[in-house]
């Protein structure tokens, strides 16, 4: 007979109950690794998804998304003349927050250079790119926006043409894509109670210099809600992405690097500042907390064996006055430890296949951790029987003979 599955008969509630709160904790273990690859893939997601060679962004600064970028417009024309470049396209990026249905809306909203960049290069899993410089948009299906559905921003109506999938941001909010004119309309948006104030400081502002003493009928012009004063600049960009020809993309970039007004990173190089800055600190975090559970799922599973092997102390004395081999009884300690180890880790398999979809990050379970999930149950659970093993060696074959 088997000796372990016998003894686990005999206590089977507490061995069970005992083998899904080990199933609870790995559960939670799996889904802190899992949060954490989701945000890795959120973080670079976005930016593979733009298929940019060069990164133009501020000078002395890791944006557009580690760090803010503030560029002049006129920047894309001048790498777009650089020679080896292919295209340049501007690029906005801005996090807004909107109500919807009665709901909170959390949008990272970015520029595409419309009519350059469409969004073809975008995981679009339904619809299409944009089709027109305005009024458009392209959202993440995570928002919850259908096809032909139109959401309001800055007074006005977009339409939903395309949507795509996990296109999200390390922090785990939805993108949705628009042209960089119809981005810089939501970013500049104000009301109109403030627009008029503004307007009203400006002829405050006007009439104490001479030359609003000396033609007062610019105070008319400057309080007419139609006009745009011509000498203001374009809004900035967050960043100018440069696709260049792939041989050329060495030189491209020792051009653009000798301005001094910017700072050009590669592809791979945008993807680690964006890690190392936004997603550093969160990794540490969550590696913390899974080795705190690791360690208290261990001891769990180390003091659930050490007293199942106490309360058999009497009758593992008698099999070794019997004559019963070490290995037999060395094996009926390790068995019951790997048999909680399987009943936990397949709990906490079915909670992740029931629960991770419902979670508000992205679990994203790669296939390294389906692989070394269950390899550290497995360690877990045997280092952790170290402490019954070791009793059971020290039990005296004399103590079957007490009472």
């Amino acid at each position: 007979m088997n000796l372990a599955i016998r003894d686990v008969r005999r206590r089977l509630a507490r061995f069970v109950g005992t083998a899904f709160g080990l199933g609870l904790l790995l559960s939670v273990v799996v889904a802190m690794q899992g949060i954490y690859a989701g945000m890795v893939d959120d973080a670079t997601i976005l930016t593979r998804a733009m298929h940019a060679d060069l990164w133009v962004v501020q000078r002395d600064t890791h944006g557009p998304f580690a760090d803010g970028s503030r560029l002049d417009p006129s920047i894309e024309a001048r790498a777009a003349s650089v020679p080896g470049v292919k295209r340049a396209r501007p690029y906005t990026y801005q996090v807004i927050q909107r109500e919807y249905r009665g709901d909170t809306m959390r949008i990272a909203l970015v520029g595409l250079g419309w009519p350059d960049d469409a969004g073809g290069s975008l995981p679009i899993v339904r619809g299409r790119g944009l089709g027109q410089a305005h009024g458009e948009m392209i959202a993440d299906a995570s928002l919850g926006l259908a096809i032909g559905e139109s959401l309001v921003l800055a007074g006005e109506p977009y339409r939903v043409v395309g949507l795509t999938k996990n296109a999200l941001t390390s922090g785990g909010d939805s993108v949705a894509f628009v042209s960089v004119g119809d981005a810089e309309l939501v970013a500049f948006d104000q009301p109109a109670e403030a627009t008029q104030l503004e307007r009203s400081r400006t002829v405050d502002r006007l009439r104490r210099t001479d030359l609003g003493r000396t033609q007062p009928s610019l105070e008319d012009l400057l309080a007419d809600p139609k006009w745009r004063a011509p000498a203001l600049a374009s809004p900035p960009l967050a960043a100018v992405l440069v696709d260049a020809d792939a041989h050329r993309v060495a030189g491209v970039r020792e051009t653009m690097r000798s301005w001094g007004d910017v700072t050009v990173y590669s592809q791979d190089e945008e993807e680690t500042l964006l890690l190392g800055g936004v997603v550093q600190r969160a990794r540490m975090q969550i590696g913390l907390f899974t080795v705190i559970l690791t360690l208290t799922a261990a001891v769990i599973v180390m003091m659930v064996i050490y007293n199942l092997t106490l309360e058999k102390t009497h009758d593992l004395a008698v099999l070794k006055l019997l004559g019963a081999p070490r290995s037999r009884l060395l094996g009926l300690v390790l068995q019951q430890s790997w048999l909680l180890g399987v009943i936990g880790y397949a709990v906490a398999y079915t909670i992740g296949e029931l629960f991770y979809p419902m979670f508000p990050r992205r679990v994203l379970i790669t296939s390294t951790i389906s692989l070394v999930a269950p390899i550290a149950t497995f360690a877990m659970v045997t280092l952790a029987s170290l402490l019954g093993l070791s009793h059971v060696l020290r039990i005296d074959p004399a103590r079957a003979l007490e009472g």
